[in-house]
């Protein structure tokens, strides 16, 4: 999300909660700034007519020390008792990662950050660069010195605000960079972290220098750019990631408190700058997880509501065992468009709220902004029209469902960095409407995994299959993982290009063909017409989103065609195998008139390669009149 719009804390709403009471109220929350209580002395009590139970604040660390080594809350105090005072719990950002400077009356101060100043002078070179070379003023989290520092500001400011308010701080929040979102900043479209720091300890690791991928892999072009050290750096800046983040939780957790993190969007083109995956590896270190999203697909505005709930249930599923929702307007709200918003915020939350583990969600970006120098306050007129519902009690199941596990490789999602196939990054496409239409099946028990869910958990164990959708860069390691789950009885399914490339995005011409039962492919530019076994016609026309046409499949003996190519008896779009089928195609992304009817096969032939095993056992039905 615009770090500007963000981290001048004028991301403000409140939410109406309809519905019956649930038995533990969840946490919904918004940011409260000084300047709100002043501007409007009755906030507190208005958002809480509105259902907001918490207030998101900021504790900056240049205001709390601003020379070394002396603490003073006392900016802070009035107002947090004013908030805590008239009934709300908080969420405290503690603000050490470079944000722009603002002051209690929301007045933007160029040139200063929430850093204090006299860290910039006394440890200079413990900031990080892009890779031109450009210093940035967010502070390098692995320089042993600015920890030093940062970590005595948590340590005192956890200390002190959990004796004044003892059971009022629902968590802390840490703040490791200008959005205080756990990834990498960017200046631009300029990676993070290239100082002097991160470069040598990237070559003593590899013997080699840091790469500089400075390029987009579009998969309607080709062939990807294949760049050797790409997992490398991956694994690098993670790695970094995680180790800071769980230092500065042990800090939090030290005096008593419960660490918490915010996370920004995952299964994106943009990814590989900001290292988001990380989210993956942090569950042990976290009490609480925001997965956020800005309904912005860093190209366009992107009224999504399918995004939150994704993204929820993935990271209860790779353990987190608190999840907290952040759907925010700003990016909407910059060009007057946040009224068009609001019933996507509403759906979005109340379906999220649904899924396990979330506690709450906050909101925000929407708010009068006075000008480029000075935030606004909350618009309650425009927040009146949110309507949140809480989540409706699951019903007891009349049978038993089919527990499926979707598969989101961050490694795809590096390789295939800033791509736009069709006008979209088709990858997260193929990833939502998999999980859209599969998870609302009454039939269907979902859970969007990652890598680490290969593993053996208990999770992998419980799956009765893993659909994996367009996913086209894997790791072998990944690859042979799904191996030995096939083996082991569970059923495999692909919508396409399943690890033709590895994770560095060198191509190995490989779908898993032993498993799928593929002997050869043949790619169609344009569309076609299938015949069914039991006679019926299926079209595939061309679309924006089907951005190669498809690939014609040669089965291997003892595997079957459920869709025969009409121009060639030997190829077809779908192949059945004892506990695998493979699409040629995404049907999932279909968009033309026969939309719904591709959709409707691909839920039923993933049930059915559940259900019936072996490919003889199952018959396509005949086509409804």
């Amino acid at each position: 999300m615009n770090f500007l719009l963000r981290s001048a804390a004028a991301l403000l709403c409140s939410l109406f909660v309809g519905g019956a009471a649930t038995a533990k109220p969840q946490v919904a929350t918004l940011i409260v700034m000084p300047q709100d209580l002043r501007q409007n002395p009755q906030i507190v009590s208005d958002l809480q007519r509105r259902g907001i139970n918490h207030a998101t604040v900021y504790l900056t660390w240049a205001d709390v020390e601003a020379q070394p080594g002396h603490f003073d809350f006392s900016a802070y105090d009035p107002y947090f008792d004013q908030l805590t005072q008239g009934g709300l719990s908080l969420v405290v950002v503690l603000d050490m990662g470079g944000r722009a400077y603002f002051d209690g009356t929301g007045k933007h101060f160029p040139g200063r950050t929430t850093v204090p100043e006299w860290l910039y002078r006394q440890v200079p070179d413990g900031f990080m660069k892009n890779f031109s070379g450009q210093s940035t003023p967010q502070p390098d989290f692995m320089n042993p010195t600015v920890r030093q520092f940062s970590a005595q500001f948590v340590r005192n400011a956890v200390a002190h605000l959990s004796q004044r308010y003892p059971g009022k701080v629902t968590a802390y929040s840490i703040g490791l960079q200008e959005e205080h979102e756990i990834k990498y900043g960017q200046t631009g479209y300029q990676w993070r972290d290239y100082a002097d720091a991160a470069q040598a300890a990237f070559r003593q690791q590899t013997g080699a220098p840091l790469p500089v991928i400075n390029y987009t892999s579009d998969i309607a072009l080709g062939l990807p750019r294949t760049e050797p050290l790409l997992h490398a750096h991956k694994q690098f800046r993670e790695a970094n990631l995680k180790e800071a983040t769980c230092f500065y939780a042990d800090a939090i957790r030290s005096q008593g408190g419960r660490a918490m993190s915010y996370f920004g969007e995952l299964f994106t083109a943009h990814d590989g700058i900001y290292a988001t995956s990380v989210a993956e590896q942090l569950a042990d270190c976290l009490d609480i997880a925001v997965i956020d999203y800005n309904f912005y697909d860093g190209y366009s505005l992107s009224p999504d509501a399918r995004v939150l709930p994704m993204l929820a249930n993935y990271m209860a599923s790779v353990g987190y065992k608190q999840i907290m929702v952040g759907a925010y307007a700003e990016q909407w709200e910059r060009v007057k468009k946040s009224t068009e918003l609001l019933p996507v915020i509403s759906r979005t939350l109340s379906t999220a709220l649904a899924q396990p583990n979330v506690i709450g969600y906050e909101v925000g970006g929407l708010q009068r902004q006075l000008d480029t120098h000075l935030t606004g306050t909350v618009d309650l007129d425009k927040l009146q029209a949110l309507r949140v519902q809480p989540p409706v009690p699951a019903t007891a199941s009349t049978g038993k469902k089919l527990t499926v596990g979707i598969l989101a490789s961050t490694s795809n999602y590096y390789v295939w960095h800033g791509d736009r196939s069709g006008g979209v990054n088709v990858h997260r496409e193929a990833l939502l409407e998999a999980y859209n239409l599969l998870s609302t099946q009454p039939g269907f028990d979902v859970h969007v995994i990652g890598e680490k869910n290969l593993q053996e958990d208990d999770l992998l164990q419980r799956l009765n299959a893993i659909v994996v959708p367009h996913q086209a860069a894997l790791p072998a390691s990944i690859k042979q993982q799904l191996k030995v789950y096939w083996k082991k009885g569970g059923t495999l399914v692909q919508d396409m290009r399943l690890g033709e490339f590895d994770e560095n995005g060198k191509p190995v011409y490989d779908w898993m063909h032993e498993v799928f039962g593929i002997e050869n492919i043949t790619w169609r530019p344009r569309g076609g017409i299938f015949l069914t076994d039991d006679g019926q016609i299926l079209r595939l026309k061309p679309a924006r989103k089907l951005y190669t046409g498809y690939a014609a499949m040669t089965p291997r003996p003892g595997y079957r065609l459920l869709a025969t190519d009409i121009l060639n008896k030997r190829q077809g779009i779908m192949v059945r195998g004892e506990r695998t089928l493979v699409f040629g195609f995404t049907p999932q992304l279909v968009e033309d008139a026969t939309q719904a009817m591709w959709q409707q096969i691909f839920v039923r032939e993933i049930a059915n390669a559940v259900r019936c095993p072996t490919p003889t056992t199952c018959k396509t039905p005949p086509r409804s009149p």
